[in-house]
């Protein structure tokens, strides 16, 4: 990470306030190859996306914590909120942010897919707490990349790509998904290889 903590956020406020005027385009899911040699990343699984010229953004989905609001902060505001906080990345992993499924939301956020946002401003998150939806898990920090390095990463090879769902980001138990998110992105690129059909070989030459 080239930005500071502090750069970063102000870079990802900018990018959630401009993203949140905007129509969602498709997160993906980027799976960390075997053998990645940054342990911020080794055997993860993204939830990201990408707005055209700022940074990419994300959350870590497969590394839970062993604590939970309701544990951290025993008051009857966080009762509800049981499940374990995640590592979600990390840039800022002393602040919170949450992903979350909604129609609509009045506060800024990252469109992910549709109807599901990644929550990045404290006052965002504050009405989260306020108000929950069903469907919502909280994060400790977050990934992001600076415009460009992402794509380098994917052109050195470092991370499979495949579309995001938000049944997956949701999972309960998320022990198995690096696993099985390898083998799913091993399947795709398998099926999506050209067939090789046996015959002869022709030459273009008279």
């Amino acid at each position: 990470m080239k930005l500071s903590c502090r750069a970063a956020l102000l870079a990802l406020l900018a990018f959630a306030t401009a993203a949140y005027a905007q129509v969602p385009s498709n997160a993906v899911f980027l799976i960390a190859r075997p053998g990645m040699p940054d342990p911020n990343f080794r055997e993860t699984v993204v939830l990201a996306t990408q707005q055209e010229g700022v940074e990419a953004t994300g959350v870590i989905i497969n590394r839970p914590t062993d604590r939970s609001l309701a544990e951290m902060l025993p008051s009857e505001r966080f009762k509800p909120f049981k499940e374990p906080i995640f590592f979600g990345g990390p840039v800022a992993p002393q602040g919170l942010f949450a992903v979350f499924q909604a129609d609509r939301f009045s506060g800024a956020a990252v469109p992910m897919l549709p109807g599901l946002y990644l929550a990045v401003v404290p006052d965002s998150v504050d009405a989260l707490l306020s108000n929950p939806p069903p469907k919502i898990r909280f994060f400790s920090g977050y990934s992001g990349w600076a415009p460009g390095q992402l794509r380098g990463e994917l052109d050195r090879g470092d991370w499979l790509v495949v579309d995001a769902d938000a049944a997956t980001v949701f999972l309960k138990d998320t022990s198995r998904l690096w696993q099985d998110m390898v083998r799913r992105a091993t399947a795709i690129r398998a099926d999506a290889a050209p067939m090789m059909r046996p015959g002869r070989p022709t030459s273009s030459g008279r």
